[in-house]
């Protein structure tokens, strides 16, 4: 998947037995950009990124379970870029190792957090700004990027199209994933999700079709 404009550019990989979704945006105005979620595929991203002429400025992580951080540190090794994460996540991260073994994957642990997000922070790449919405459920820290401006919305593994992340792991809350599927459902209709699995999407197809969004919505 690629989304190409005139300020700005995303590709994405598939990565791992999960099927993980992992994401590069580029501001085309200043050559900058960020990996969002570093879950694997180090070498390949970089090279996208080179290719493009871009500089690596950041990897945003939306939560800290083992697909999305599995290439942290063989990104680590190819980049200084500092890893964004938000405090209530820094649990899931530091057990990395143990859901590692759980889900038969081998890591080391992962190198340290260089900076702590938080819910309506602005973070930047370039010209282009993200907002932070921190949306639980899924994991106690998960949070999106939002691009207002841009209309998309780095959601992890918040909401997929036509379903959303489980709640039935350690950390997790049906309730509070509940209640942060209702801020996601008053976002603009069309705005893109880019999630964590599975094919891109857009508020307005998921409040029609999603069974988790359809009900919270009138």
């Amino acid at each position: 998947m690629e989304i190409q404009r005139d300020n700005l550019a995303v590709f994405s990989r598939v990565v791992g037995p999960i099927q993980t979704s992992i994401y590069i945006l580029g501001c085309r105005k200043t050559n900058q950009a960020v990996i969002i979620d570093g879950g694997g595929d180090a070498k390949e991203m970089m090279a996208t990124i080179d290719e493009q002429g871009w500089d690596l400025n950041a990897i945003w992580q939306t939560h800290a379970h083992i697909d999305h951080v599995a290439g942290l540190n063989d990104l680590r090794e190819l980049s200084e870029a500092p890893i964004f994460l938000h405090p209530l996540e820094q649990p899931v991260y530091d057990a990395a190792v143990q859901q590692g073994l759980m889900f038969g994957f081998q890591i080391e642990p992962l190198p340290s957090v260089d900076q702590y997000v938080e819910e309506g922070q602005v973070v930047n790449v370039g010209q282009l700004e993200a907002k932070i919405m921190l949306l639980p459920g899924h994991s106690p820290g998960s949070v999106a990027f939002y691009l207002e401006e841009d209309g998309l919305f780095f959601g992890g593994d918040v909401i997929f199209a036509g379903s959303v992340g489980r709640v039935d792991l350690p950390g997790s809350s049906p309730q509070a994933m509940r209640q942060s599927l209702q801020r996601v459902a008053q976002l603009p209709d069309d705005t893109i999700i880019l999630p964590g699995h599975g094919p891109t999407t857009t508020i307005a197809q998921e409040k029609q079709t999603n069974p988790f969004l359809r009900g919270l919505v009138s």
